[in-house]
């Protein structure tokens, strides 16, 4: 039987969500969101420069926002934002070394973090975990192409039983006493 309080998304989410803000009370000192960093995390990763929609995809996060969260940080110093010579709309966006050196002080702090969260697993216990992640990411393929085919739908509700048998009523259909002859 199904239950939220059990359901795979539900038990993610609520993983992501509480790790997600334990980190946010450390990186807020730093004047960063959540999306923020891993907008860092992502560039320092990778090592080269990304095009929005790059980055929009390793971090989940949908590309007008991001578009916000990439001038607020080019704005602070953290990043460049370049249209290059060859395609003028495309943004290739960069660490600056100031960026650059914020995600290499932070992202060992995310590493703690992990290892907190994993406990007693073992690191074959922790990369089993995450590959069964990132399986389960790729599984949605087929969850999205059933959405956006319109095969899942919200059932209508179930007519309840004064819907579906009518009453009888004692004034007959158009709502008056019925008058019966008199003798």
């Amino acid at each position: 039987m199904y239950r939220f309080s059990n359901s795979l998304p539900y038990l993610l989410a609520r993983l992501g969500v509480r790790m997600g803000d334990l980190f946010v009370r450390v990186i807020r000192h730093e004047k960063l969101t959540l999306p923020m960093y891993r907008v860092l995390a992502a560039l320092s990763e990778q090592g080269h420069p990304l095009r929005l929609g790059e980055i929009a995809e390793l971090t989940s996060a949908d590309v007008s926002t991001l578009s916000r969260i990439v001038a607020d940080m080019s704005r602070a110093g953290l990043l460049t934002r370049d249209r290059p010579e060859n395609d003028q709309r495309s943004l290739q966006v960069a660490l600056t070394p100031d960026g650059a050196e914020l995600a290499s002080r932070l992202m060992p702090i995310a590493q703690h973090y992990e290892e907190v969260a994993t406990g007693a697993m073992s690191a074959k216990e922790a990369a089993e975990l995450k590959r069964v992640l990132v399986q389960l990411y790729g599984n949605l393929d087929r969850l999205e192409h059933e959405v956006e085919a319109g095969l899942i739908k919200v059932p209508a509700p179930a007519a309840s039983k004064e819907m579906r048998e009518p009453k009888s009523d004692p004034r007959g259909s158009a709502g008056q006493r019925r008058k019966t002859p008199r003798k």
